[in-house]
């Protein structure tokens, strides 16, 4: 995923779409993760604003160029 791809959110019912605006690293206190773990911070079109999201749950629409 680069800066600037449409993504869709595979979990809304709507198609919920956005653009891809980087990633975020959360700190974890949780030995699963413990060097933290990355989301994707996405712009989403509809509620206008910017939200992270694990990048499992997004796919590219169409890829910036």
């Amino acid at each position: 995923m680069k800066v600037g791809d449409l993504v869709r959110n595979k979990n809304s019912e709507s198609g919920e779409l956005g653009l891809f605006v980087g990633m975020r690293t959360f700190k974890s206190n949780n030995p699963v993760y413990p060097n933290g773990y990355d989301c994707a911070e996405v712009y989403w079109q509809d509620r206008g604003d910017v939200g992270t999201i694990q990048t499992n749950l997004i796919e590219v629409i169409n890829e910036s160029r």
